[in-house]
């Protein structure tokens, strides 16, 4: 019986071809490393988070590859920016530029077929992260 104003976390999993999605929903009273180690225990494949520390030991799993979440990436250059001298481009000004740009083509091809999207993002997404 936890007190009910102690913290406590909701651990989403989301995956399947987009015709059959399936969304877990776990709860948990800690965020400690060995949460998602418990929850991912035999999965093999790419995790999508943010920049939290307990994710690196999730990280380290044979056959699991961390992705960083664009969103959280975007963040980290808007607080650089905020430090870099007034009037001056700079490196964070280049990376959200770019970020904006991976975004706008994003929305060009939310409403086309898988197959189409995917070559969209080669043809259009992949030279600009490279």
């Amino acid at each position: 019986d936890r007190d009910p104003t102690s913290q406590s976390w909701m651990w989403v999993q989301a995956s399947g071809p987009p015709d059959r999605k399936v969304v877990l929903f776990d709860y948990t009273s800690s965020r400690a490393q060995e949460v998602p180690l418990c929850l991912l225990e035999s999965y093999r494949g790419y995790v999508m988070t943010d920049d939290y520390a307990g994710y690196n030991a999730l990280a380290l799993q044979p056959g699991v590859e961390r992705l960083a979440c664009m969103a959280h990436v975007r963040r980290k250059f808007v607080e650089a920016k905020k430090v870099q001298p007034q009037g001056k481009t700079g490196r964070a000004d280049v990376a959200l530029a770019s970020i904006n740009k991976l975004y706008g083509i994003e929305r060009e091809l939310k409403d086309v077929s898988d197959e189409q999207r995917y070559i969209g993002r080669q043809e259009k997404s992949l030279p600009e992260l490279a």
